[in-house]
């Protein structure tokens, strides 16, 4: 623990100490392991509580170099995927932005079709007549197969499924990429009390509209706010 909360005043306070994974003495912990020329640069330095400071360097021969580096790196792992976890949830519910994978075939479609009770589809960045025909198209597929998708045999399911799969291949080729996800939002309907619904969400998207929405394979989008999936 880094931080703790200090009741009285209402604050947090911090009891992390920097602390070098090798000493810059050579008779110190871990000292003499590799000669640095800089003992207090980032990568030869590890966050730690009091107690933990005083273990390592106590037990070296147990707190190898390596040990700690592999403990650093895999704790900075952890925590920026916490940040990038708390950040999508922010961005959800505060802007109704979502951040959708690149689909590319039938692997993310069996990821997002199944199990859909609603879908809703996306492609005003295509400004192109036929292609944007062709997608509407593609979508009506789409929500055929989320229709009928666990009525399919399995033979009639892969020659759907490899059939969606040609059609982004030839959307690539023209410039358009297409991108999905299935969401979790909750909906009231009638007399029915509020639940959780899959919404299959999937956007074409023409990157020459807004490159800078795409990051590794990644679109960030901001749903309409008066977001309505179709049933």
């Amino acid at each position: 623990m880094l931080v703790h909360k200090f009741e009285e005043a209402n604050a947090d306070f911090i009891v992390g100490e920097e602390c070098h994974i090798i000493s810059p003495k050579k008779k110190g912990p871990r000292g003499g392991f590799e000669i640095l020329h800089e003992f207090d640069d980032y990568k030869n330095l590890i966050l730690l509580c009091a107690n933990d400071h005083k273990l390592i360097d106590d037990f070296p021969d147990t707190y190898t170099y390596k040990i700690l580096n592999e403990i650093k790196k895999l704790h900075e792992i952890w925590v920026e995927n916490a940040i990038e976890k708390g950040l999508k949830e922010y961005l959800q519910s505060e802007n109704n932005i979502e951040v959708l994978d690149e689909i590319l075939g039938q692997n993310e479609l069996r990821q997002i079709v199944p199990n859909s009770h609603m879908y809703f589809f996306e492609f005003s960045t295509i400004k192109d007549r036929e292609l944007s025909i062709r997608i509407s198209q593609f979508f009506d597929n789409i929500r055929d197969l989320i229709d009928i998708y666990s009525d399919l045999e399995i033979s009639h399911l892969q020659k759907y499924l490899l059939g969606c799969e040609d059609e982004i291949k030839e959307f690539n080729k023209a410039g358009i990429r297409i991108f999905g996800k299935g969401m979790i939002r909750k909906y009231s309907f009638s007399n029915i009390p509020e639940n959780e619904y899959k919404v299959a969400t999937f956007i074409g998207f023409d990157p020459k509209v807004s490159p800078e929405a795409i990051e590794n394979n990644k679109l960030t989008i901001k749903l309409p706010d008066d977001f309505n999936p179709m049933m």
